[in-house]
């Protein structure tokens, strides 16, 4: 009898620790190859770029100039995705008169670097990302703006609140702290409770990426963007990042700020809403936001 019963503890902590060991693990090494379900290339041609991060991880990027554009739009995909994620959102920007410039996140896509941190030390590729931006004759001179997903647009946030260059932010699914994310994400996709799970898989993605990933919060920087230029989207039906996290930090953000929550969407409105209609609300806030305003 005792042996059985320790063959199903035995069993029981085998089990915990695959669960724990796998989601820590796709939390930190995204499939680079990944694409939208039904993609295809956007008719939006590309110029390729690469730059360097802070820390000296080399990105991929990608961009189009608009003749006359109304402004810069820096695209930021999130956790586990790649600028593939933003191809046809930046190519009905570029034909709503903005330039464009996409980039693969560290570890993702093209760009070099063997893990994902969370959205920590992604802020340093947003960051190098805008300086390219800064940098290119054609593209600094419209003011700077930013569309972000899910860990790309905590992060953009982030950079924004440090970064005045960065007139604007439409941010889709953004989290309000990358721990409650994972608590959220893990029990909406396995059915299974937080507990035991939540504590392990933040440490060993830590261990994993060597940063402390608990760390990657917008809360309490959000409301250091001035002015604010915030619209903050969410759905309803998100599976990975809890909609509650729009409301709060809505709440911290200054004015003007935006919310918009829609109950049929899941994560990322801008995969569950008519693409148009998306592109022409993230166009006319982008307008609003950078009127008289420049890079200076």
């Amino acid at each position: 009898m005792i042996w059985l019963f320790l063959t199903a503890i035995l069993l029981a902590l085998s089990i915990v620790a695959f669960i724990v060991i796998k989601t820590a693990w796709t939390v930190t090494h995204p499939n680079r190859n990944w694409r939208p379900i039904g993609w295809e290339a956007s008719p939006l041609e590309l110029n390729e770029t690469t730059f360097v991060s802070g820390d000296g991880v080399l990105l991929y990027g990608a961009f189009k100039v608009h003749p006359q554009p109304v402004a810069t739009v820096l695209c930021v995909h999130g956790l586990g995705a790649n600028k593939s994620a933003l191809e046809w959102r930046a190519h009905r920007l570029y034909k709503r008169g903005f330039s464009v410039f996409l980039f693969d996140l560290r570890g993702c896509g093209k760009s070099s670097g063997r893990v994902t941190t969370g959205g920590v030390r992604e802020m340093d590729d947003i960051e190098a990302a805008l300086e390219a931006c800064l940098r290119h004759p054609a593209l600094s001179i419209a003011p700077i703006v930013a569309l972000a997903d899910s860990m790309g647009a905590t992060a953009t946030l982030n950079v924004a609140a440090a970064r005045s260059e960065i007139k604007a932010i439409f941010s889709d699914a953004a989290f309000a702290s990358m721990t409650t994310a994972i608590q959220w994400g893990f029990t909406k996709h396995t059915g299974l409770p937080a507990w035991p799970f939540q504590k392990p898989v933040v440490l060993l993605a830590e261990a994993l990426s060597r940063t402390r990933i608990r760390d990657a919060s917008a809360l309490n920087t959000i409301g250091s963007i001035t002015p604010g230029h915030v619209y903050l989207a969410h759905g309803l039906r998100d599976s990975i990042v809890p909609p509650s996290d729009a409301r709060l930090l809505f709440d911290q953000a200054n004015q003007p700020k935006h919310l918009w929550v829609v109950p049929e969407a899941g994560h990322v409105v801008g995969a569950y809403v008519e693409p148009e209609a998306y592109a022409d609300r993230v166009a006319k806030f982008f307008r609003e936001a950078t009127v008289n305003t420049t890079n200076i």
